[in-house]
């Protein structure tokens, strides 16, 4: 039973009083005084999580509750927040040097909107069960100096451990986070003699683990390498300490080619470990690797006082198995898992495709382990429960990547798992495939060899924060949100209904109730406070249309339609008086000086309407799907004549309140516009003509990067100074090719490609998409992830490439860049999606055949494809 669930002791349980404001009660003795204190030698302080604060890995610690009111930290004074993303219940836990009789406990709160209403004072007793000392339920604090006393019976303890179930706060995200100034513990030293609640158990005696796996027939590939022996198959490699347990090299490789070059691991490997609250994890002893046939099999270790764990590794042809065995005569109680993966996201973002856990840092087996550009592999489990713990670090840049194999899920986010007396036992089955959408087109075109190594390449999934992110190590941007939707729509069928899709559909559910993201404050979207970025709103409401299309159907339209409504009626509250949404801020464009309407938030905005219309009337609600209809309407019947500009024959970026037209020729802009349907069809064609001129006359032929952000050098006065790219000369040029000034990039191409397919410019549109996919094929956008001290796989970058390809800016991946993709779908095979489900395009090669589907629509599987595209769609 998990010492979760084992919050015992309602005979201890006693609420004696409740003082506001009080500051003690006369004791006799004289050592009565805060034992939680700083300067009490001895006293540590954990968290369940708390706020990262800086990109520093030296400064990534919680704000102490136990300097006092006033304190700080490396960046100043501060308080203890919780985890922005994670929820309640939260909670401090001190542990004294020693015994002490404890008998009050006093809080300050952070806040009159975020003090503790609700929270219980707990302690730990021998073994891994919290025993209860109080509980309270409607906890009042002294509004002036915002401080709640709460007496007890006395108990001797040496820890004590505040859980906050509920706060002040009513809406989310503020609901799910716990903040606290100070925390205070009174009592004395224990007397001589004093019983103790320990917070470990040495368990001496455990029985011998025994990881069991019996030898095959299969024999891989073995060498002898210094103090390793590496293990490989055409599809992986494996390089094992002989010394003790431990992944020294980790590579995949979904074709089976044999290419495994690329260590998926960090120097320190994959090994087993156990992380005791309050105590320092136990180096990994020596455990002579012994091998029978193609199973390894390490000696156990003590990998805590009393804990023993064994690993065994099986090599089967397309993968390998992982089996761990722990015994421990006691239960302990640990903080992640057992066994420990150091990913190298510097060689390349590795990241799980897994269903999204109930729980923030966790991911559920069975799962797919993701290595762009190399390999993936289905993990499934048998034996005892196991999930995947991935342990928080900051957003941008994370300073660590560890995802811990922890015994089961437990109760809450906080880390917290327990291990024995009963013996564990999991194995793990990493098995290498080749998944990749549509395989019988695929499979027939020669040129995509090496598809699958890519397929899953626009899905980097944090489960620390529940959102996709720009990668696994980086920060969650709203504004990419669509990028991800629309692929997601062609990605590959998965085993046991997992699917990228229902990644995106977590990630737009966190927004909606206020997950923070890049230009999004931590405010619920129903909320007159939220803001974004330009396009971001327009962006989630496309995001859950796209959901509800495909996976979500009708239940997930019911419980998005509120945020849904509340993000489109924002929208629309920014109506100008000519009929353009004037939405202030920035854009992914985030170097731009936007004033004004512009072009790509007004299409993306006037498909959000469209969206929200068709939901509406899903659900029977035609009076509101008339009105978002009319909005579409408002916006389209001004588009065109607004942005159009004569003098170059395309429409401009935006339009500043003193009327100009700020035009510089951008690819993207045109792109979205034309496949949106917000150009007339006699002009559409020639726009695209007139940009596919510019670049010839320009000498942009580097197609296989992407294209230009803009074929006309930005002016100074439009690009925000001091960031990169920012020109400084009138004319631009002196930065030109530089990041947003030119520099050549994947994002936004995919519109631009497949409006020339929807206009006729078949060819045109063939000889910009093909390059594009032999850079996929060769891996060209996944450079590693930029970190500080680590040496980038490839130094040349991203993303905004100089046109000759020598140098690139960006964070070395971002999802977006393989959004070109789609084309290949949408496009060169011609394959449509809308509300009516999949259809073929008047163009497409594939008319007349009978083509087997099997892709989510309403969430239903839709066999194949039916029907085409009519003249008035």
């Amino acid at each position: 039973m998990r010492f979760f669930q084992k919050i015992a002791g309602f005979a201890a349980f006693v609420l004696a009083f409740m003082a506001l404001g009080q500051s003690g009660r006369s004791q006799s003795p004289s050592d009565y005084r805060d034992m939680a204190s700083s300067r009490e030698p001895g006293t540590q302080v954990e968290y369940s999580s708390f706020q990262f604060r800086s990109k520093k890995a030296e400064e990534q610690i919680p704000c102490p509750v136990n300097h006092g009111a006033d304190a700080f930290d490396a960046l100043g004074p501060c308080h203890w927040q919780s985890n922005q993303f994670q929820h309640l219940p939260q909670w401090v836990w001190v542990h004294f040097a020693g015994p002490r009789w404890i008998d009050k406990v006093v809080l300050r709160a952070a806040s009159a909107a975020t003090m503790p209403v609700e929270f219980s004072g707990q302690y730990l007793e021998r073994g891994a069960a919290f025993r209860t000392i109080f509980h309270a339920k409607d906890a009042r604090f002294d509004p002036g100096t915002l401080t709640c006393t709460v007496h007890f019976a006395p108990v001797t303890t040496d820890n004590f451990r505040l859980v906050i179930e509920r706060t002040a706060a009513q809406v989310t995200p503020q609901s799910w986070l716990a903040e606290l100034a100070q925390l205070e513990v009174f009592g004395t030293d224990a007397p001589e003699g004093g019983t103790a609640a320990a917070t470990e158990t040495t368990a001496e005696g455990a029985t011998v683990p025994h990881a069991c796996l019996a030898p095959t027939a299969f024999v891989p590939k073995i060498e002898e390498v210094g103090g390793s022996l590496a293990i490989s198959t055409p599809w992986y490699r494996l390089v094992l300490d002989k010394q003790q347990p431990r992944i020294l090299s980790l590579a995949l490789d979904s074709l089976g080619k044999g290419e495994l070059g690329v260590n998926l691991l960090q120097q320190s490997g994959a090994y087993p470990v156990l992380d005791r609250p309050f105590e320092s994890a136990t180096p990994p002893g020596k455990g002579a690797l012994t091998r029978a046939g193609n199973v390894f099999r390490y000696a156990p270790v003590e990998v805590a006082p009393g804990v023993l764990e064994q690993v065994a590794i099986q090599a089967v042809a397309r993968g390998f198995d992982l089996s761990l065995a722990v015994t421990a005569k006691h239960a302990v109680m640990l903080r992640g898992g057992l066994f420990r993966f150091e990913f190298a996201a510097n060689q390349t973002p590795t990241t799980f495709v897994c269903h999204p856990s109930r729980l923030m840092n966790y991911g559920e087996v069975p799962a797919y382990l993701a290595a762009p550009d190399f390999g993936t592999a289905y993990v499934t489990r048998t034996g005892d429960a196991a999930a995947f713990y991935r342990r928080p670090s900051s957003l941008f840049p994370a300073t660590s990547y560890a995802v811990d194999i922890t015994p089961h899920l437990p109760a809450s986010e906080d880390g917290l798992n327990e291990i024995g007396p009963q013996p564990w036992h999991t194995t793990l089955h990493l098995s290498v495939q080749a998944v990749e959408p549509l395989p019988e087109l695929l499979k027939r075109d020669a040129r995509l060899p090496r598809f699958p190594k890519y397929s899953l390449d626009m899905t980097q999934w944090r489960p620390d924060t529940g959102v996709v992110s720009n990668s696994v190590m980086s920060i969650n941007c709203g504004l990419a949100m669509l990028f991800y939707a629309e692929q997601a729509v062609w990605a590959p069928r998965l085993e046991d209904g997992i699917s990228p899709m229902e990644l995106v559909g977590a990630s737009v559910d966190q927004y909606f109730n206020g997950a923070r993201g890049y230009m999004m404050p931590n405010v619920n979207v129903e909320s007159p406070e939220w803001k974004s970025s330009r396009e971001t709103a327009a962006y989630l409401v496309i995001s859950g249309w796209y959901v509800i299309r495909t996976i979500g159907g009708l239940p997930q339209a019911k419980k998005w339609l509120k945020p849904m409504e509340a993000v489109t009626n924002r929208i629309e509250s920014h109506f100008d008086r000519d009929g353009l949404i004037d939405e202030p801020g920035k854009e992914w464009f985030d170097v731009y000086d936007f004033e004004g309407p512009d072009a790509l938030t007004n299409a993306a905005d006037y498909r959000a309407f469209l969206c929200m219309a068709d939901v509406e009337a899903l659900l029977g609600r035609q009076g509101l799907a008339k009105r978002y209809r009319a909005d579409a309407e408002r916006i389209k019947t001004v588009y065109f004549k607004t942005f159009f500009n004569p003098a170059t024959g395309v429409l401009a970026g935006w339009k500043s309140p003193d009327g100009k037209l700020h035009d510089y020729m951008f690819p993207w802009v045109n792109g979205f516009a034309v496949y949106q349907g917000l150009v007339p069809a006699e002009r559409a064609k020639s726009i695209l003509q007139t940009m596919l001129a510019k670049m010839q006359s320009i000498g942009f032929q580097s197609f296989q990067f992407g294209l230009p952000t803009n074929l006309v050098p930005m002016s100074p006065s439009d690009y925000f100074p001091r960031t990169s790219g920012a020109p400084k000369q009138a004319d631009g040029k002196d930065t030109w090719q530089v990041y947003m000034n030119g520099g050549a990039t994947p994002p936004h191409e995919y519109y631009f490609i497949q409006s020339l397919y929807q206009t006729g410019l078949v060819d045109d549109a063939e000889r910009l998409l093909w390059p594009l996919m032999q850079s996929y094929e060769k891996g060209t956008f996944n450079a590693g992830i930029e970190l500080p001290g680590q040496k980038q796989r490839n130094p040349v970058g991203s993303a905004f490439y100089v046109w000759d390809g020598s140098r690139g800016r960006g964070e070395g991946y971002l999802p977006e860049d393989w959004q070109g993709v789609d084309a290949l779908f949408t496009g060169h095979f011609g394959i449509g999606f809308d509300e009516r489900g999949y259809f073929f395009e008047p163009w497409s090669p594939l008319k007349g055949r009978k083509l087997t589907l099997e892709m989510p629509y309403m969430g239903k599987t839709a066999p194949r494809v039916v029907g085409f595209r009519s003249g008035e769609n």
